[in-house]
């Protein structure tokens, strides 16, 4: 199965309250000696940056911590990955970022030295979903129906707010063998825009688009991650329609890799002991998503599988 991610822009959400105070076992004694700070690699007020602030509020409110957020925006999360290699490995500064920093940026951007395996994985935060939308009036409403339109024309556009989207259509038409056009936006809000002004046959999005299914303006041709989205039951995924291609991304936490293994280990406890919290399950739902930590193996894994793949791609 191939991987991407790109980060998802997101309204922010409203902390639930915690649930009763936690002890974060397995932890070094004396750490942390003092404010852990979280790097977030987006502007403040994305998607990014809301799911990392909700983290941190209760992970404080769990464990008795403080925990300051930090925004260093730039390069998809490249600059803020950059600059935490260059800090102490001493487990008092995390970097929240996305697929997009550690599996795309460093094949995209040829000024960024750093690759995947330079870190240490604490786990994921939340699973970005990922669709094929269109207007409600097209003359299409699944996957299928759109192939066969593109089919019949010779072509069919789609707007694109990233290269990994790009990626997306370009997978989708080889493997219905059918003229799919990505045309680059200015980001995912420029994309739905172009949609929805009908300069376009149809638009790769995150879920800044599920307004708009709610009021019936458009529909979701196919969904691009693994499951099926709970806003959009009936679109099938791409995998369900015999691709074996997904796009799928995480909000991750990382620490570089020479950070000590028991350090590590506090971390990525502290980490699942809020994403299984009933107060961050919460904030995922109201996001139309779920936390789905991959734990630190988990995402290493997921990692590796999506670096190789983006820069293969991006190779070419």
């Amino acid at each position: 199965m191939k991987f991407r991610s790109l980060p998802l822009v997101l309204a922010c959400a409203a902390i639930p309250a915690a649930p009763a105070l936690a002890q974060v076992a397995n932890c070094p004694e004396g750490y942390p000696d003092g404010a852990i700070t979280m790097r977030v690699g987006y502007e403040a007020g994305g998607g990014t940056d809301t799911v990392a602030r909700s983290f941190a509020s209760l992970l404080e409110e769990m464990s008795g911590w403080t925990v300051v957020v930090e925004n260093v925006p730039g390069a998809g999360g490249g600059v803020m990955a950059t600059g935490l290699l260059n800090e102490d490995p001493d487990g008092m500064i995390i970097g929240a970022g996305t697929s997009t920093t550690l599996a795309i940026t460093p094949y995209e951007l040829p000024d960024i030295q750093y690759r995947w395996d330079d870190f240490a994985y604490l786990g994921t935060g939340m699973v970005l979903n990922y669709a094929l939308v269109a207007l409600e009036d097209k003359p299409y409403d699944t996957l299928e129906e759109f192939i066969d339109f593109a089919r019949e024309q010779g072509r069919a556009t789609v707007s694109v707010g990233s290269i990994s989207y790009e990626i997306a259509v370009r997978e989708i038409a080889e493997h219905f063998d059918v003229n799919l056009i990505p045309i680059p936006s200015g980001g995912s809000s420029a994309a739905l825009r172009d949609a929805l002004g009908n300069h376009v046959d149809a638009t790769v999005q995150g879920t800044a688009h599920v307004p708009q299914l709610e009021a019936g303006a458009m529909v979701q041709l196919a969904t691009l991650t693994q499951d099926r989205a709970s806003y959009a039951p009936d679109a099938m995924t791409l995998l369900e329609s015999g691709m074996s291609f997904s796009l799928d991304g995480h909000i991750i936490f990382f620490v570089p890799s020479e950070t000590p293994a028991d350090i590590q280990a506090c971390l990525a406890g502290a980490l699942q002991t809020v994403t299984d919290s009933d107060a961050y399950t919460q904030i995922m739902s109201d996001l139309q998503t779920h936390a789905g930590n991959l734990g630190p193996e988990g995402t290493a894994t997921f990692l590796a599988g999506a670096s190789e793949f983006y820069e293969e791609a991006l190779a070419q």
